[in-house]
């Protein structure tokens, strides 16, 4: 009796683990996040700094989800996106036009069917896509996220511009998720993530830039890199993510 109790409680555990993400996945739906709409365009030209350049600015565009559309971000120039295109102006000397098309809430197969056709061939010089973190709360399946990853990182190469993947970020830092559930959105995080970086590889013209290991690694012991949602970077958050970013831009410019 006493080894069927215990088998039973074993049995037990799956069932019990699951109920309770469930129940962390329905409170963090009905936590406050930071308003969807920023309030402002991320559409900027910005110069080099101790320097000036005369020459036809670059022109950068970034895709992708909420980080891209400013949310956690006060202003336009706080942006992920413009803080980039700062960083990337810096390294080259040079001015940098940047547009920001990122939505939020879109997942991979959005960039590619919504976004990417506002993207005229030869109207742009570097391609920025920074997206997936809506495909792991979703719960893409791993061998659907791998075609729509490949297609769409195929249709952005249409374009005529080398394209940047921003990886999926590290969850561990997202407050706004209790454990365990942060703990199995890292889990699936962490293969959607090796599924860009074999996409990337297999994709001309494409550079994958690993924000989990180069970005998110930074946020520990910086309380004002995350925003008040506990969902989104701050600003200093995104200036961890630029760093990591710009450099693979200006190269692919360059």
């Amino acid at each position: 009796m006493r080894v069927g109790r215990v088998l039973g409680a074993v049995a037990a555990l799956p069932i019990a683990f699951a109920a309770l993400l469930g129940v962390e996945a329905a409170v963090a739906s009905r936590r406050e996040y930071v308003p969807d709409d920023p309030g402002y365009l991320v559409q900027a030209r910005v110069e080099p700094r101790g320097s000036s350049h005369d020459g036809a600015p670059l022109r950068l565009v970034m895709l992708g989800d909420s980080t891209v559309a400013g949310l956690g971000s006060p202003t336009a120039e706080s942006s992920l996106a413009v803080l980039t295109a700062q960083r990337v102006a810096d390294r080259l000397g040079r001015s940098v036009e940047v547009r920001g098309l990122g939505v939020s809430g879109a997942r991979t197969a959005d960039v590619r069917d919504e976004q990417l056709p506002q993207v005229s061939p030869g109207e742009v010089d570097v391609l920025v896509v920074v997206v997936g973190s809506n495909d792991v709360t979703h719960l893409t399946p791993p061998w659907h996220f791998d075609d729509v990853t490949r297609s769409m990182l195929e249709r952005a190469r249409a374009a005529g511009a080398p394209v940047i993947l921003g990886g999926i970020p590290l969850f561990g830092g997202v407050t706004a998720l209790d454990q365990p559930l942060r703990w199995a959105v890292d889990r699936s995080a962490c293969v959607l993530r090796g599924i860009q970086v074999r996409t990337a590889q297999r994709v001309r013209g494409v550079t994958f830039v690993d924000i989990a290991a180069q970005a998110s690694p930074r946020f520990v012991g910086v309380p004002d890199a995350m925003s008040s949602d506990g969902f989104h970077p701050a600003p200093t958050g995104y200036g961890f993510w630029a760093d990591a970013l710009a450099p693979a831009a200006a190269d692919a410019a360059g």
